[in-house]
């Protein structure tokens, strides 16, 4: 009951028990009363009953007025609800429409930062295709000089064949003195080896190529958040397969794999994150150094550790070094967002990253992905992925 109600009511019960104590008293008075005064015991009993009347008709109005003030009182209160219900469902879908707007702007970050990274390897990757582009061509330009003996040989071999059918031995004689002197002036032997290793070579680029641009088209495709059953080791395969040539210059790397089981993860991502960090290790070291990559199983986690021997993070710099836009990089070389998007990928994955550096010695980066994640239970269609 609400306060109006409340009120109400005691004026009603305070009206009933005014009546109900008065009533009695004045028959009480008027029956005892001396008979000089009863006219002026009914003057005032008159009176008295006029007054409990005129109570009783305002407590009546006050009554009515209460009842139309708690109408009214409500319907403002259903007005006031149905207005907050309005703002609450607009409030709702202005909140829908950020969150959109930041998974959106997350995803042109994230997109960003691995356009930013691709074209940081453009130039090596360009040398890593032209590099067995080089041999191929070289290699095509070889064959086609053997086939030009093939083609001369099998000339001489179709027109013997045409003397022996018209039995024209002294023609074919002369064939067979042709045939000895380019088999003297030219090496078959060898040019049958040769053919072979030429081969060989060439295909060994064309898959070389053929790699570099499909583990470049998945790093570099739109991520559509596919879920993939991965070998942590094979991915890690993919992703040097494409930094190769930021590297080879600068370090030497050393892999210590233990094989971990497969993890459940988005590998685009994932891959995004090891461009990073084995980015971040050839530009700390300077001259010539060792990153060694180290997988292994911890409790229930794929743990990767990515060891550099480069200059290290100054001490001032460690609290910052997931912050986004944070980079020690000159000005325009980098815009800071490796770390910070490779933490928030990490962390969505439910893993964790983190680091340990000294000054002048070098850095480790640790990244643990759990082996079972959420995400099993949440009616995705996996693909394996692993290299043969």
């Amino acid at each position: 009951m609400n306060k109006t109600g409340t009120l109400l009511s005691m004026r009603f019960l305070a009206g009933i028990l005014i009546s109900a104590c008065i009533l009695p008293v004045m028959l009480f008075v008027y029956q005892h009363i001396e008979p000089s005064k009863e006219e002026l015991a009914r003057l005032s009993f008159v009176i008295i009953f006029c007054l409990l009347l005129a109570s009783w008709f305002i407590i009546l109005r006050n009554a009515r007025r209460a009842e139309e003030a708690l109408m009214e009182g409500n319907h403002q209160l259903l007005l006031r609800t149905k207005e907050l219900e309005e703002l609450n469902g607009h409030l709702e879908e202005r909140i829908k429409d950020r969150t959109k707007n930041l998974v959106n702007l997350q995803t042109q970050l994230l997109q960003s930062e691995k356009f930013s990274a691709i074209g940081h390897l453009a130039a090596g990757i360009a040398h890593e295709i032209n590099n067995p582009i080089g041999f191929i061509n070289s290699n095509l330009q070889t064959l086609q000089q053997y086939v030009v003996h093939y083609t001369r040989l099998l000339g001489i071999l179709n027109k013997l064949e045409n003397a022996l059918r018209d039995k024209d031995t002294h023609k074919a004689a002369e064939l067979v003195a042709s045939w000895e002197k380019i088999r003297t002036e030219t090496n078959f032997a060898f040019i049958g080896g040769d053919i072979n290793n030429l081969l060989k070579e060439s295909l060994e680029g064309v898959g070389k190529i053929g790699r570099i641009v499909s583990d470049l088209r998945t790093l570099a495709s739109p991520d559509r958040g596919m879920i993939d059953s991965v070998s942590i080791e094979a991915l890690l395969e993919s992703i040097l397969n494409i930094v190769h040539n930021e590297i080879k210059y600068k370090a030497e790397v050393k892999k210590e794999y233990e094989h971990p089981p497969l993890i459940v993860c988005n590998p685009q991502k994932i891959g995004q994150v090891f461009v990073n960090l084995l980015m971040n290790a050839a530009q700390a070291i300077q001259t010539k150094g060792l990153i060694t990559i180290r997988t292994y199983t911890e409790k229930d986690f794929a743990c990767i550790d990515i060891t550099d021997t480069g200059c290290g993070i100054p001490p001032e710099n460690t609290h910052r070094i997931f912050d986004p836009l944070f980079t020690t990089r000159p000005a325009g070389s980098a815009i800071g967002l490796g770390l910070s998007l490779s933490y928030d990928i990490i962390r969505k994955h439910e893993g964790t990253i983190s680091f340990i550096s000294r000054l002048g010695r070098g850095t480790t980066f640790s990244v643990k992905l759990p082996l079972v994640a959420p995400v099993m239970n949440a009616g995705f269609t996996w693909r394996q992925y692993e290299r043969d």
